[in-house]
């Protein structure tokens, strides 16, 4: 079954099927900020709502699908509602969008406020979506009301009249019972089908849901949303098992017995159970169960006992170790102002790596570190960990790296790869994220901020010692809004939003290769024979030449000679 695509999402050039990946420093953009909204068609020049809460997800085959959410209108009994919209699109392994228009998943109404919501990838490469919005109120609009409001010019200046008065027109609205948006979920495959039906599968009976989060294992789908009891103002997080052919497994979704669902997290092991990662009064804990949540442990394992104060809502990273255990990196509230980051690791008997509190990623009486992100290599059985922290007079973007059972890699106090003077630098950094390659190689990204709206993103690969391979600088002059990165073992990737004065608007994604190039290739997905991909390496750095053989310190433009650590040597050209 496929749906109509109804909506126009136009890139500045007047088409969004025109980017690919970058060939040079420079991120492409996949679109710009230029709407039509599908009920009124009036064009819309862009803003704070318009591609919006941007997501990611990367396919088995080198795919990768982004979502984004929209402010439009829906025309209910002839008076236009709010209707954030949500939509989707393919880019094949080149770049290219594979939809000539953007899919629009939901068309309900919704308030001014708008629900998180997830996107991630079916192990056959369809895409999920998960949506809670306002089904329920279409139905049961009972009166309408007037009011008056300013008319406001197309750059949001309120508009008066020759003797200064405010000019305001008349606007009906309507009067709503309460807010009723339920939970949904969608499968979506390359085609553009709706696997799970045309509004997804909807759960009516829990009709004041604001927050809706799924997990993948195999080929089940764990659907889970956090609905609110406005009378009482208690929020119960539940979860629902979906196969794969959009059946619920359960009678009804079970109940989440902790104390903020917004932080639960489900990881598949190595064989037919998972983890379930939850926060209670005692403590974040993780339990192992069967696929139906039957407890495999006597108790569940509590591996952090304090309370939590820091900046973010889902502030645990957790990945798995790839040996049915999980890796965490987590802020610790330490004072009203103060924090640290701690790390962790679950193995898969429930045992912990880390002693019973975890360890400190900075391990010294200093507490003002935040905005972690977590990488972890299964092979080396290592993980790397980036945080922010203010030493004394610099701030700076932080590594430190243990192993699976708890040794410091680095200096007990992490490794320093960029700091900044606070005192002399009105702006400092803004941290993007880190990646593993198997040969136990890392890769870093950063944003510098030289000025508000003037930064630049820094990706760097550093070796097993933590030697720094190769620096790219992307970018001088960059406004971006959240930033995310994938890493995989041919390329680095970064997606993001951009919307700023004197900037192009857009969304923009950029690519690099794990050797520092801008020419990737991917390997067949089998490699014969038992032999391995080594596209990871070299551990040392590359060397760069000029076709006349003078030895350069990166990449120019025009054409190159690289001189990989493996002693393989090949051309590539740099736009």
């Amino acid at each position: 079954m496929k749906r109509l695509f109804t909506v126009m999402m136009m890139a500045l050039a007047g088409s969004s099927a025109f980017a690919q990946w970058n060939t040079n420093a420079t991120p492409k953009c996949l679109m710009g900020i230029e709407y039509t909204d599908p009920e009124t068609g009036e064009v819309r020049k862009g803003g704070d709502y318009y591609i919006c809460s941007p997501k990611v997800a990367r396919t088995p085959d080198k795919k990768t699908w982004i979502s984004w959410k929209t402010l439009g209108h829906k025309k209910i009994r002839d008076i236009n509602r709010y209707a954030v919209r949500t939509y989707l699109q393919l880019l094949d392994r080149d770049g290219n969008p594979q939809f000539e228009e953007p899919i629009m998943v939901n068309d309900h109404m919704t308030d001014s406020w708008w629900s998180d919501y997830a996107l991630l990838v079916a192990a056959d490469g369809s895409a999920i979506v998960t949506i809670a919005d306002q089904r329920f109120q279409e139905a049961t609009i009972d009166d309408t009301y007037t009011y008056t409001r300013p008319i406001y010019d197309e750059e949001g200046n309120a508009q008066y009249d020759e003797e200064g008065n405010l000019i305001e027109e008349e606007v009906t609205g309507v009067l709503d019972h309460g807010d009723h948006s339920w939970p949904s979920i969608y499968k979506i495959d390359q085609e553009g089908n709706f696997l799970w039906g045309l509004d997804g599968m909807e759960f009516p009976e829990y009709d004041n849901t604001m927050y809706t989060n799924a997990f993948v294992v195999g080929d089940d789908t764990y659907f889970v949303f956090v609905n609110t009891d406005y009378e009482s103002t208690v929020s119960t997080g539940y979860i629902q098992r979906i196969s794969d052919d959009g059946v619920t497994v359960w009678e009804e979704p079970k109940v989440l017995e902790c104390t903020n669902p917004l932080q639960v997290v489900v990881l598949p092991t190595n064989d037919d159970e998972i983890l379930l990662f939850d926060t209670t009064n005692e403590g974040s804990r993780v339990q192992r169960t069967t696929r139906d949540l039957e407890p495999v442990w006597g108790e569940p394992v509590i591996y952090d006992e304090h309370a939590y104060g820091g900046y973010e809502m889902n502030h645990y990273d957790i990945l798995p170790d790839g040996s049915g255990g999980a890796c965490i990196a987590f802020q610790r509230f330490m004072g009203n102002t103060s924090h640290n980051i701690r790390a962790q690791h679950v193995y898969e008997d429930g045992s912990l790596g880390f002693g019973l509190t975890g360890l400190d990623a900075y391990n010294a009486d200093a507490y003002d570190h935040a905005y972690q992100s977590l990488a972890v290599n299964p092979d080396t059985e290592e993980m790397l960990v980036q945080f922010a922290s203010e030493l004394g007079s610099t701030g700076n973007v932080m590594h430190q790296k243990f192993s699976f059972d708890g040794e410091y890699l680095y200096d007990e106090l992490g490794m320093s790869i960029a700091s900044k003077n606070k005192y002399t630098n009105t702006y400092m950094f803004g941290l993007v994220g880190v990646g593993s390659l198997k040969c136990g190689d890392w890769i870093a990204v950063y944003r510098d901020l030289a000025a508000y709206n003037h930064e630049s993103f820094v990706i760097r690969r550093y070796d097993q010692n933590g030697e720094r391979v190769w620096t790219r600088t992307i970018g001088r002059d960059l406004a971006p809004d959240g930033v995310q990165l994938v890493v995989e073992e041919e390329a680095a990737y970064l997606f993001y939003r951009e919307y700023a004065e004197g900037k192009e608007p857009g969304f923009k994604i950029f690519r690099i290769g794990v050797d520092g190039s801008y020419d990737v290739s991917y390997p067949e997905p089998e490699i014969p024979n038992g032999i391995e991909n080594n596209i990871c390496k070299p551990t040392t750095a590359n060397r760069y030449f000029t076709v006349d053989g003078r030895q350069i310190a990166q990449p120019q433009r025009g054409l190159n000679i690289v001189k990989q650590g493996d002693g393989s040597v090949r051309k590539f050209a740099v736009e």
